[in-house]
């Protein structure tokens, strides 16, 4: 499916329409749909944005595998909707 193809129904889907046209990486889009879904909209953004701050000539493979790696390895925090317990006594 392509990008001009795609018609996003949810703010997840946005988000993910959004990331895939800023990273010129519309093959990513099934990767940036379950990163929408479950990381933090702010957490995203600012991820997002170290990645485009960086210049294209010191990007190794592209800007969408930059945003994957940093993304992954990152202490995330999760989607505000994920319950987790409150472990504190």
């Amino acid at each position: 499916m392509s990008l001009h193809d795609f018609h996003p129904q949810t703010r997840e889907e946005y988000l993910a329409k959004e990331l895939a046209e800023r990273l010129n990486d519309p093959k990513g889009l099934p990767l940036y749909l379950k990163v929408a879904k479950h990381y933090s909209d702010s957490f995203i953004r600012r991820i997002l944005g170290r990645v485009l701050e960086i210049p294209a000539e010191r990007i190794h493979k592209s800007r969408g595998a930059l945003f994957n790696w940093l993304i992954h390895h990152h202490d995330t925090p999760q989607h505000p909707s994920d319950t987790t317990p409150d472990t504190r006594a």
